[in-house]
């Protein structure tokens, strides 16, 4: 079986006993391939269209924050930081996320503008005009663009009205969003593949969609030989997942020190009562203490004494990550 997610699930399609692939159909010559969608199920009562998100976006985030590093503002941080917590110290910081938010986003809209044109003339070939029409939406790799994102702008989309107050797209019923590369968290030792539907206003009130979509979701779980269960969710947040990175990192067999004294104090977090400047401070206290003991007239530290501050500047990198914090803003060290 093919490694790559769209070609598992046009499989998984393909064989189910209500699925019409709709290339292998006898069509009008002027029917091409870019206008038409992919499956027809349940009798033709659902038309699938079938998106991959391929194209990684995550090099428009550095081009944006480039434009702003030499601001005074712009924070001063160890190691990777999450956009909102770099944007949180700039006033227009709000402004700046918008932006990437719809660069990032662009693959999106695009998917589903172009999904939307396919099933209606699909819709209208077939002469099926009240059937229910269904973006699956897949993503395998693509990190950035995370649940809550991809799920945000699915729902924008699916809101967006005319002037009449009629909804603007009026083929894509409900979008199915299918992703590998986030866990769902949960306290049990088994880990949960998410598949997130988004229903739009036609969405409403319609047993037959429900029943359709149970059934190729149950039916993809037992495809892929995992536990299927349901949970309605309201507003899609990053926090209910783990990134499949995140997991991979945890299951090596042998870690570095400093990714074990990261995980310990992830499960215990001493410093979370400080204050950040407090945090801070106690910061610039272990770089002073671990710079003295290689200066050449001070008092040498002893090893133990040496590895537990390197061990204790760990937390305290970890705390300021967690927090955001802006490592310009430590007391200026005097080791002299």
């Amino acid at each position: 079986m093919s490694n790559s997610l769209n070609e598992r699930f046009k499989a998984f399609i393909a064989q189910l006993p209500s699925a019409e692939v709709i290339d292998d159909l006898d069509l009008p010559i002027e029917f091409d391939e870019s206008k038409r969608a992919d499956f027809l199920v349940e009798n033709r009562k659902a038309v699938i269209e079938l998106k991959s998100l391929e194209t990684d976006p995550e090099y428009k985030v550095h081009e944006e924050l480039k434009n702003h590093q030499r601001r005074e503002e712009y924070p001063l941080f160890y190691g990777d930081m999450e956009i909102e917590k770099v944007l949180k110290h700039l006033p227009d910081g709000e402004q700046v996320k918008a932006k990437l938010f719809y660069k990032l986003s662009r693959s999106i809209e695009q998917s589903f503008r172009e999904a939307e044109k396919q099933i209606a003339a699909t819709k209208e070939i077939l002469s099926c005009p009240d059937s229910f029409g269904l973006l699956v939406l897949l993503n395998q790799d693509i990190s950035i663009l995370s649940p809550e994102l991809v799920s945000y702008r699915l729902r924008q989309l699916l809101t967006k009205t005319d002037g009449d107050g009629t909804p603007h797209y009026k083929n894509v019923t409900s979008v199915w969003f299918v992703l590998e590369n986030f866990f769902l968290k949960s306290g049990k030792a088994t880990k949960f593949l998410p598949s997130i539907v988004i229903d739009g206003a036609a969405a409403v009130d319609q047993p037959e969609l429900t029943k359709i979509l149970d059934i190729l979701q149950s039916g993809w779980a037992a495809f892929n030989g995992v536990p299927f269960a349901t949970a309605d969710i309201r507003e899609i947040s990053d926090s209910h997942f783990v990134p499949l990175s995140e997991l991979e990192k945890e299951n090596k067999p042998l870690k570095p020190r400093h990714e074990i004294w990261r995980m310990q104090y992830r499960s215990r977090p001493y410093l979370r009562s400080l204050s950040d400047e407090d945090v801070l401070n106690h910061g610039a206290r272990l770089i002073k203490l671990m710079a003295t003991g290689f200066l050449k007239d001070d008092p040498k530290i002893s090893f133990d004494q040496m590895a537990q501050s390197m061990e204790g500047f760990t937390h305290f990198l970890e705390e300021a990550r967690f927090r955001g914090l802006d490592m310009k803003k430590m007391p200026k060290l005097d080791i002299a």
